[in-house]
């Protein structure tokens, strides 16, 4: 029966679910057709395992041994039984796995002169994928392979297994017809590769050396390959630069795509340049990927660069040394080169390692560099790749929130400073280029007004850094569409700097010191232009508040990143921004959000684009003055983010969590309602109180008010010249205020006796007030251009409202110049009781004049009344 039928066979879903009350269950973790074992402290091979069983995990154990016949009556298609304590295999531990194609051994005890028998694989007549890594602890000159028992897996297809000081492959791999795939990185310890060393193998695709103890390579070793694709033999620091070209002359695959020469230095080793003779040694290459990290590299000879290989579509040199040099023009005739990755330039290394045993030490590169930390381009996976989906943790391996460290200041021979004007001068770049990566390479200037040459640019990270003033703009970047900016200590953006990038859809400036630069931008003119962007990262800046037109340019925004500020308020305007789906606002200091964000987040969800938010990392307040928030925060019509854990804190700074939320919003209902009631009675005891306390004042200094309003309406109009000063000389030598009742009086006798006789000018209102003039400006006018008011008091007086107006104004005029202005003249007796308590006031206090009919006291009271009269 063919591969294919078995598998088909043992994958039917009928019959093949492994029951959970099954023994084997009872300690492991069965799914479906799989069990897995994983780190259950097991000495031995589980028995009875079910035979439907496809997939078998007993990795992290302490199994010693594989009896024979364990694995009979099984369908197992993967076995990985790595990371134990086996030393040596029966004849029979695989007797029955024919459907096999998995077998994973690695980081065992097991020898290869001892531990395998000869027909031990002869069961595997399906294997592709064979993994003995990391099994030899030490081993001889003499150390050789189980030749006698590869020789049985004839279907393999890729076979990891821990290279021996004499790498002599023998009859065994001659008859691994099918292998593809060879790697003896796991504990390598081989120093030396002959010209003969790969015949047996001569027809692979991948060929892995990484982290052996390398020290030379024949010239003619890697000459046998006529199909090979890959080639790795970095993390040979003994190697050197030269050895490792010069072992690369001899080969010819034309297949090649991919060469690993990274980690070929040692990482204490004075800076390297790569010379015309080095290039010379690889450009008759067909690769496409070169990755030369970690080597030291300074220079490129300008010999060298016609030599690289055209067909070159990635280069990957980071944690190397780069300086600046012409070398970087002439990189533009690498017409298809598509991504370049000089990060991390300058790093440190921990002189502690370098001391370690090699083996170990190499363990821990690779496992670092290789497996947890694929490269920039390996990320970009340069065909295929997806912009939109790319985050920014994920290209820069710098952690959020932390500062960048930078060892022995800041002036590094890195591209601290360009030596031309670049107002006027166009960088070549390769036309063909996306993908780019200078991060964390201590590059120290700012950015200036500059211009690329054509380009195809889509993503550029150039986050940890320096670049601490932006000014631009930057011209040749509009088909930019990704941009990390990042960890630059920047505190000064240009209003122009973003007007040159018209396609730019994700803009990370997280980790920079932007806030004054933020909050100074109140027409919203640093990022108006870009009205393609959809990702918005200014988090981590320092940012207290933001003015509301900031974002005014962002019409299809649809993700903005706030976090790991300290913003106390949300003041931005995004009512334009239609698309927005998620706001990051985590690690602030908001205690809630206001109306204008809740009807936001409304008018979202109606249109079937719901919001997503998240407040984490802050205490918020659950008071009656957030309670309309926090109803809102339960109608769900936005998300928030894990809100069950959000805390806030009451009144009594008490904090609370939100997964009460119901119970929170209940108990703040009543308390509210409570105090609503109390403060609607309290506010209208205050409004009554201030009501009473107005109105009395009013009332009190109502001739006085009346005395000012019409004095300043007179002054406005120029009824009259008259100022305040002492020496001013009166148009009337009195105002006389009389009822019409006792008109007579006044026109006859006193106009005779006071104008006739005495040569007085008096002020009387039927003759000299102003036709037309208000009656209350007129009484006022005739008080302040007069030196005395004469009152003839009668009842008639006492009944009349202008008389008691003229009287009060008298009053306050009195007052307010401190001139004796006011004359009473008695012209009938009446008692006191029904005289106002103003006039019985003024009575005591100054004297008053008694009208007679009497002839002779008749003389006596006109004589006075004018010595009253003109007295000061």
């Amino acid at each position: 029966m063919s591969l294919l039928k078995v598998t088909m066979l043992v994958l039917m879903v009928g019959e093949s679910v492994i029951s959970s009350h099954h023994d084997i269950c009872e300690n492991c973790v069965c799914r479906q057709l799989t069990i897995d074992c994983t780190n259950n402290s097991l000495k031995a091979v589980p028995p009875n395992i079910p035979p439907n069983t496809t997939i078998l995990i007993l990795k992290d154990n302490n199994i010693e041994e594989i009896p024979d016949y364990i694995f009979n009556q099984t369908s197992l298609v993967s076995l990985d039984i790595s990371n134990n304590n086996i030393s040596y295999l029966s004849r029979n531990s695989f007797y029955g796995l024919e459907t096999l194609i998995t077998l994973k051994l690695q980081h065992n005890r097991m020898d290869f002169t001892v531990s395998y028998p000869d027909d031990v694989f002869k069961p595997l007549v399906n294997l592709k994928n064979l993994d003995l890594s990391s099994n030899l602890v030490l081993s001889t000159i003499n150390e050789s392979y189980p030749n006698r028992a590869l020789r049985h897996l004839k279907s393999l297809q890729e076979l990891n297994i821990d290279g021996i000081p004499n790498l002599n492959l023998g009859e065994g791999f001659s008859n691994l017809t099918n292998l593809l795939h060879l790697n003896f990185s796991g504990n390598c310890q081989t120093s030396n590769i002959y010209n003969n060393t790969f015949v047996p193998v001569s027809h692979i695709h991948e060929l892995i050396l990484s982290q052996c103890h390398l020290r030379l390579i024949h010239n003619s070793s890697f000459g046998v390959f006529t199909q090979l694709r890959l080639l790795d033999i970095s993390f040979n620091i003994n190697l050197g630069i030269d050895r490792a070209f010069r072992a690369l002359r001899s080969l010819n695959s034309p297949d090649l795509r991919v060469l690993d020469l990274s980690s070929v230095v040692d990482p204490f080793a004075v800076g390297i340049v790569i010379s015309g003779v080095n290039m010379n040694q690889i450009k008759h290459l067909n690769i496409t990927e070169l990755y030369f990290n970690h080597n030291r590299l300074e220079l490129i000879e300008l010999e060298a660069i016609p030599q690289i290989p055209e067909t070159l579509q990635v280069i990957s040199v980071l944690d190397n040394r780069a300086t600046y040099g012409w070398y970087l023009f002439g990189l533009e005739n690498l017409i298809n080169l598509v991504c370049v990755d000089s990060s991390q330039q300058y790093s440190s290394h921990d002189p502690e390692s370098h001391h370690t045993p090699q083996s170990s030490r190499y363990v821990s590169s690779f496992s670092k560099s290789r497996d947890n930390d694929s490269t920039f381009c390996q990320k970009m996976n340069v065909s295929s790749v997806d912009l939109f989906n790319i985050n920014q943790s994920n290209i820069s391996s710098l952690p959020a929130g932390k500062p960048l460290e930078i060892e022995n200041g800041l002036h590094t021979p890195a591209l601290s400073s360009l030596s031309f004007n670049l107002k006027n001068f166009t960088i070549s770049v390769p036309p063909n280029i996306k993908y780019v990566n200078v991060s964390k390479s201590i590059i120290n200037f700012p950015i200036p007004n500059m211009r690329f040459g054509n380009n195809s640019v889509k993503l550029l990270d150039m986050s940890g850094n320096i670049l601490n003033r932006w000014e631009g703009p930057i011209g040749g970047v509009t088909k930019l569409e990704w941009l990390s900016l990042s960890n630059n200590f920047c505190d000064y953006i240009n209003e122009t700097f973003f007007d040159s990038f018209p396609g730019l859809r994700e803009l990370f400036v997280a980790s920079n010191f932007l806030a004054a630069v933020f909050e100074a931008d109140v027409k919203g003119n640093i990022f108006h232009k870009l009205q393609t962007l959809e990702t918005l990262d200014i988090s981590e800046n320092k940012i207290r508040t933001l003015p509301p037109a900031l974002l005014r340019g962002l019409v299809n925004l649809k993700k903005l990143d706030l976090s790991k500020n300290i913003l106390k308020a949300w003041t931005l305007d995004i009512d334009h921004m239609k698309d927005l789906r998620y706001i990051d606002l985590s690690t602030n200091q908001l205690t809630s959000l206001p109306v204008q964000f809740r009807n936001y987040g409304d008018s979202q969800y109606d249109a079937n684009k719901e919001l997503t938010v998240d407040l984490s990392g802050q205490t918020l307040r659950c008071t009656c003055d957030t309670l309309p928030f926090l109803k809102w925060m339960k109608s769900n019509k936005t998300i928030f983010v894990r809100r069950d854990d959000y805390k806030c804190e009451d009144n009594k700074k008490k904090e609370l969590t939100l997964s009460n939320l119901d119970a929170i919003i209940l108990q703040l209902e009543r308390q509210c309602a409570s105090l609503s009631v109390m403060v609607t009675i309290l506010t209208g005891s205050l409004f009554v109180i201030a009501s009473v306390l107005i109105g009395s004042l009013i009332y009190r200094y109502r001739w006085k008010l009346r005395y000012f309003y019409y004095l300043t309406r007179n002054r406005y109009h120029k009824a009259f010249p008259l100022d305040d000063n002492e020496n001013t000389q009166f148009e009337y030598h009195a105002f006389v205020s009389y009822a019409d009742e006792d008109r007579l009086l006044v026109t006859q006798d006193m106009r005779q006796k006071l104008e006739t006789e005495h040569g007085l000018n008096l002020c009387i209102h039927h003759r000299d007030f102003v036709p037309g003039e208000d009656i209350a400006a007129n009484i006022l006018s005739a008080v302040r251009n007069s030196k005395k008011t004469l009152v003839l008091l009668t009842k008639h007086f006492l009944n009349s409202y202008w008389c008691i107006y003229e009287l009060n104004m008298a009053k306050v005029e009195s007052i307010s110049t401190g001139r004796n202005v006011i004359i009473v003249i008695v012209c009938e007796r009446i008692p006191a009781n029904e005289l106002p308590e103003a006039l019985v006031q003024l009575m005591r206090a100054d004297s008053y004049i008694d009208y007679t009919d009497d002839p002779e006291g008749n003389v006596v009271f006109w004589a006075n009344l004018r010595r009253s009269i003109l007295a000061d």
